[in-house]
């Protein structure tokens, strides 16, 4: 498990350090790597060029970028690591709703509310990598984590699966109806479907026009206008639901 800790407070990596220590001997099977960022642009050009963490502890208040942007900007590359936000003042707790955090940690922090977040977001990872389906392709069967896919389109008698890293995997012909050949995405409580042809997944939608859908990365996914308001309502109790924060 690979974990970045970025704060200003340099005496709070010490701190971060012995909690994550001592939360390592509650886990001994388990193994963790801790890297130490004091701000948040340090930490995205580290990730550009040694690829994304597992875990991002963030303080919120820090000189420049602070933990909400890098946060934003971590989402804004399609990272899905789990974000941790840690601070001494809770006036960011709801602008944390946009980066879709696992919890949110006011200074100081204690023990116990450190391993109930560590243990969430343990649990939360474990659910994530889990998490697949199968495609038959033309030339292979592919296994796809669900949390890769933005969104599934029928396109004739096939379905596209377009993913976050850009690519796009398209099954096999199809009989029946499209929503026969997606079943298995919509067991998943993030799967939506948008008008006849699409299957969004609502944990990569970063925002809704009367038009469309608009994916982490640009793409869009059209909106008919006779289902906005149900789309956007979907839309928004899946984000309080996923990117509920607790202040402690």
């Amino acid at each position: 498990m690979r974990i970045a800790l970025c704060d200003d407070e340099i005496s709070f990596h010490e701190t971060a350090a012995a909690l994550l220590k001592q939360y390592r001997q509650t886990r001994p099977s388990d193994t963790f790597t801790l890297t130490l960022f004091s701000s948040g642009q340090e930490l995205l050009d580290y990730t550009l060029e040694h690829g994304a963490f597992d875990i991002y502890l963030l303080d919120v208040l820090m000189p420049g970028q602070n933990g909400i942007e890098t946060g934003a900007a971590l989402r804004g590359r399609n990272d899905r690591g789990i974000i941790i936000y840690l601070t001494f003042s809770p006036d960011f707790a709801v602008e944390s709703y946009s980066t879709e955090a696992l919890h949110y940690l006011l200074k100081p922090v204690e023990q116990g509310q450190f391993f109930a977040a560590m243990d969430k977001a343990m649990a939360y990872f474990s659910k994530i990598q889990t998490e697949n389906i199968s495609v038959k392709t033309a030339n292979a069967l592919r296994i796809l984590p669900v949390s890769d896919i933005l969104y599934a389109e029928r396109v004739e008698r096939c379905v596209c699966y377009y993913l976050s890293d850009n690519t796009a995997v398209t099954g096999i012909t199809f009989n029946g109806t499209f929503q026969n050949a997606v079943a298995p995405l919509l067991c998943f409580d993030s799967m939506l479907p948008v008008g006849a042809s699409f299957i969004v997944n609502l944990s990569h939608v970063s925002e809704i026009t009367k038009s469309a859908l608009i994916m982490r990365g640009g793409r869009l996914v059209p909106v008919p206008r006779r289902i906005y308001e149900e789309v956007k309502a979907k839309w928004m109790d899946y984000w309080f639901r996923q990117g509920e924060c607790h202040v402690i």
